[in-house]
């Protein structure tokens, strides 16, 4: 065999010529090494499958995050929140006489500006350490979406304590705050507790209903009936249902209070033996 035809012993294999020596030995293992398998090409199937996949991961992940979100951080806000105006009326309280109820008449705090902190409420079937500021008007930026407020209070409504009806408003799901979250967990005779600078109020659940959004009737100063109030106060509680799919319907929970006590007293013992947060 002519020497011209046999590469050097120094030659580097990849110096080859591609289109010569396609037979030697080196030649191959350079073009294929053992064990290397050619890659397939992706499929537009393939890549919509894995695009949907993704997707469906991602959804999923946000389903499940959102709810913990609002749980954990957005309701560790509303508690500090509410703690932080808990302490100032309390304080506010100290060294100033106790105000009486007389002949029935039960102390009324006074009304608020749209966006203003008008009391906090503590309602232990929501978590042993619920508490939710609660602001004046039911508007989404002002109120219903702020992460130190969350509750709002209906502006054409009573205050809490007054004879009437002392209505209130929240979220139940998404990002924002969701204070009636758990509203289903109320059973009869559970205790919900307002505290205002002018003293405690409790209130015992009594009922829940479902209706439409158009049913505004249940704001009325006795829920679905029309005229005068008469001698009942009452506590309404609005919020969306279902749960975690939309707002097709509301849920309402009814409570009538059932005692008032002066700030000076401190917080009702009941609340301080069911909230770890609350200290007598």
């Amino acid at each position: 065999m002519p020497m011209s035809q046999v590469p050097s012993a120094r030659s580097d294999v990849s110096s080859f010529d591609p289109h010569e020596g396609a037979d030697d030995p080196r030649y191959r293992a350079r073009r294929q090494p053992e064990g290397r398998s050619r890659r397939r090409k992706l499929s537009v199937t393939t890549v919509l499958g894995e695009l949907l996949l993704t997707a469906g991961v991602l959804v999923l992940g946000f389903i499940v995050w959102q709810p913990l979100w609002s749980s954990t951080v957005v309701a560790s806000e509303q508690r500090s929140s509410a703690q932080v105006w808990s302490d100032k009326w309390q304080k506010d309280a100290e060294g100033q006489p106790a105000p009486t109820m007389t002949d029935g008449d039960i102390p009324i705090p006074g009304a608020v500006a749209a966006g203003e902190p008008l009391g906090v409420i503590y309602v232990p079937a929501f978590g042993a350490d619920f508490s939710s500021a609660i602001g004046e008007t039911t508007d989404l930026r002002t109120v219903l979406n702020k992460r130190t407020l969350g509750t709002g209070h209906y502006e054409l409504s009573q205050q809490p304590g007054e004879i009437g009806n002392f209505a209130m408003a929240a979220h139940r799901s998404g990002w924002v705050p969701t204070p009636f979250r758990e509203i289903m967990n109320l059973r009869i005779g559970d205790p919900i507790f307002i505290q205002t600078p002018a003293g405690w109020y409790t209130y015992r659940f009594r009922d829940l209903e479902y209706v439409q959004p158009t049913q505004t009737d249940v704001l009325n100063p006795f829920p679905r009936l029309e005229g005068t109030p008469g001698t009942d106060r009452i506590l309404t509680m609005t919020t969306c249902h279902p749960k975690l799919a939309g707002s097709d319907e509301r849920a309402i929970g009814y409570a009538v209070f059932d005692n008032w006590q002066a700030l000076q007293d401190g917080p009702p013992a009941e609340l301080v033996e069911l909230n770890p947060n609350v200290k007598a």
